[in-house]
């Protein structure tokens, strides 16, 4: 028993499980986004369908998402690399977007199959939306951490060649005026 307690000790003080409780914080900032806009543009002011609302509330939703997620959850800084992170995470956000939105279409259009009430369609609504992206919200998490923002999108330290063997240099003994190698990760200033 000790060791079990042990393992989930460490595993709960690791960096992943961190970046896991951040990540789950942004998609509760994001969600709450979501379906506040949501319910103001369908129920409140009744702007447009259903799916049209969906479609206004992930797009807003996703904005802070993505600046969440890549500067919080991931850490990362610098110009974000359009086509390396900002396009696969708007085509993982659409693919998101059309699930979520043909859910609440067919929400709203069997709603008064269940009900004749607006509050029954809306509640229906909210829970189509949240229901879809609570399924997907795993799966982004992984796409999120192995392609977008995890460690293996980020530049790989130095090698240092001395004895034969190469061996990352450690960050803290890295000079400032010593150049760095230009592989993965970030992008230079103006590079884009």
């Amino acid at each position: 028993m000790a060791a079990l307690t042990e393992r989930l000790r460490a595993a709960r003080e690791s960096a992943h499980w961190k970046r896991l409780w951040k990540y789950a914080a942004v998609s509760v900032v994001s969600t709450v986004i979501t379906q506040s806009v949501l319910f103001v543009t369908y129920h409140v002011i009744d702007l447009a369908t259903a799916m049209e609302c969906n479609v206004i509330a992930t797009a807003v939703a996703t904005v802070p998402a993505y600046w969440l997620n890549r500067t919080w959850t991931w850490g990362k800084r610098g110009k974000s690399h359009p086509w390396k992170e900002i396009a696969p995470f708007w085509i993982i956000s659409f693919v998101g977007l059309v699930l979520s939105t043909v859910a609440v279409g067919l929400a709203a259009h069997n709603a008064d199959r269940i009900s004749s009430s607006k509050t029954v369609e809306v509640l229906l609504v909210q829970f189509a939306n949240l229901f879809t992206y609570g399924l997907i919200w795993i799966g982004r998490y992984l796409v999120f951490n192995r392609f977008l923002f995890g460690e293996a999108t980020r530049a790989s330290p130095p090698l240092d060649v001395a004895g034969g063997q190469l061996e990352p240099v450690p960050l803290e003994s890295r000079r400032a005026d010593s150049p760095q190698p230009s592989g993965g990760g970030e992008l230079a200033a103006g590079s884009h």
